[in-house]
């Protein structure tokens, strides 16, 4: 008798259970992570004083310090007047292109006063270029 008390139980508990069995589910594929560059700071428009703090983010990708080309690895570069480096070249050294080859994430930059359009730009263990899509740009103005 108690099995049977036991057995209408649980039969009463699925029915009114609200949970319908699964049929034909659709599989969603989580989008591909974006890759991206962006400045932390100074935003865009700001006016800053020289030394100009710069604080790089990048998503997507690590950062890695130069020497050695990696998949999904890199590092940044700060191109002045410039918007973004050809990608497949690679990036001189220059007073208008600066290499953060070492990993760096931030940097302090001297400029003197005027108005600047000042890019990051992500590129590979031997400075190769990723090109426009992995490059951002702001307008900022030095005092």
């Amino acid at each position: 008798m108690k099995n049977l008390i036991l057995i209408i139980i649980c039969l009463l508990t699925y029915s009114c259970s609200n949970k319908k069995p699964v049929q034909n589910e659709e599989i969603i594929e989580a989008e591909p992570s974006s890759k991206r560059v962006f400045f932390k700071w100074p935003k865009d428009g700001a006016t800053v004083a020289s030394p100009v703090f710069i604080d790089m983010g990048v998503e997507g990708m690590l950062i890695e310090p130069a020497g050695v080309v990696k998949e999904g690895y890199g590092h940044h570069h700060i191109l002045i007047n410039q918007r973004f480096w050809p990608e497949g070249e690679v990036i001189p050294t220059s007073d208008s292109t600066l290499h953060y080859g070492k990993g760096q994430t931030d940097a302090s930059i001297e400029l003197d006063p005027g108005k600047y359009i000042i890019s990051l730009q992500f590129a590979d263990g031997v400075h190769v270029s990723f090109g426009e899509e992995m490059s951002d740009s702001i307008e900022i103005i030095v005092e």
